[in-house]
């Protein structure tokens, strides 16, 4: 099972690309983070390290995506998680999408407090994709 320092480590790999699968990127992260809680125990060293991933965006959201699974799950989420904030909002998803609507605005209602917090827009329904 990866460990939030792994996602870390792989999305700073996969942002190195020319062109980087951004809808490949969020769906690891989603299903990554949500099989830590798939089993009969949480293992705490899961999330001792933080993320970095060389984005303040990806760091935004990935410490947003973790600190909202940890309060669903009961538990309180690593001091690192409270790290990034980003002055201007954020969306993976940008640029709009082809009815020329910003995905920003579609997934600000579905978007965790956690995200949103951090100033990213990142709909709840993504991470069920898992």
């Amino acid at each position: 099972m990866n460990r939030a320092a792994d996602i870390g480590a792989w999305v700073r790999a996969e942002l190195t690309a020319k062109e980087p699968d951004t809808d490949f990127i969020l769906r690891v992260i989603a299903r990554e983070t949500d099989r830590w809680f798939n089993g009969s125990d949480f293992d705490p060293g899961l999330v001792e390290q933080p993320v970095a991933t060389g984005s303040r965006q990806w760091d935004a959201l990935i410490e947003g995506v973790v600190a909202y699974r940890m309060n669903l799950a009961g538990f309180k989420p690593p001091e690192w998680t409270y790290r990034t904030s980003l002055e201007v909002g954020w969306n993976p998803r940008e640029p709009v999408n082809d009815s020329g609507i910003g995905w920003a605005i579609l997934d600000m209602f579905e978007t965790p407090a956690e995200l949103l917090e951090k100033g990213v827009t990142f709909s709840r329904r993504n991470m069920d994709l898992a």
